[in-house]
């Protein structure tokens, strides 16, 4: 049986936010820890960092919120606006997909 398989991603000069970003973004909310996000994915701290600013910069604001760490260690959190686009794009996947599935099945029902 066919199953539709896709990736969606949002650019501007270059890749911008996807799956990565957005998974180590939710990592983050649940972790309060970049590193952690991180290590939960398989990647390195340095990798995660890099991700983040760079798709900080191409959307046009900060992704991030982090403190150093100290007796009660460090941690990062979402600023509000990195809340609200995860909010936003998380929606607009849940349209792509139910999108994407009736046309699939348009053209594949059979299968």
């Amino acid at each position: 049986m066919l199953k539709l398989k896709y990736k969606i991603w949002l650019q501007d000069e270059g890749r911008t936010f996807g799956k990565g970003v957005y998974n180590l973004l939710i990592g983050v909310k649940n972790t309060g820890s970049l590193s952690e996000a991180a290590k939960s994915m398989g990647m390195s701290y340095n990798k995660a960092h890099n991700l983040i600013k760079n798709a900080g910069k191409r959307l046009g604001f900060e992704l991030l919120v982090s403190k150093s760490g100290g007796n009660k260690g460090g941690g990062s959190i979402l600023t509000p606006e990195a809340e609200e686009f995860i909010k936003t794009y998380n929606e607009f996947l849940d349209e792509c997909n139910e999108a994407l599935q009736t046309i699939f099945s348009k053209y594949f029902k059979n299968n």
